[in-house]
């Protein structure tokens, strides 16, 4: 066959929707355009595989930031707790502090109170001493 022929034949099969490859087939599809498809195929697929990849990835960080945010949650209730507790034993401490000082000086009160009383018992054992005394001197 001649090559003017083979390239009409070539032409022909073209003008038919027909093409044929660098091994020879025949095909309906032209052949850049078929390696392009496979090409444009092979990229889909890794952008779907990257896409897929990166949802799973999505995924896990979801799952961890509410794993977090609850874990965040439960220690800001704790902290709360504990400051809740610290507040009332700190008024417990204050009110504690205040009825002691009104026990000290309830007693600084009793003790002054019994300080004068013997003083005054003191001053009446004296008055009476003196008495006894000028009693047995006229006797």
């Amino acid at each position: 066959m001649d090559v003017n022929n083979v390239f009409m034949a070539e032409d022909e099969l073209v003008e038919q929707g027909l093409f044929i490859d660098d091994i020879h087939r025949l095909r309906i599809l032209d052949p850049s355009l078929a390696d392009q498809t496979k090409i444009l195929k092979t990229e889909c697929d890794q952008f779907l595989q990257t896409t897929n990849n990166f949802d799973k990835t999505v995924d896990t960080f979801k799952k961890e930031a509410s794993r977090t945010a609850a874990a965040v949650e439960i220690e800001k209730k704790r902290a709360i707790g504990y400051r809740l507790l610290l507040d009332s034993l700190r008024k417990k401490k204050e009110q504690d502090q205040r009825q002691m000082m009104a026990e000290v000086d309830r007693k600084r009160l009793k003790l002054e109170q019994l300080r004068v009383e013997i003083e005054m018992l003191q001053k009446a054992d004296h008055f009476h001493q003196e008495i006894l005394d000028q009693f047995q001197m006229l006797h």
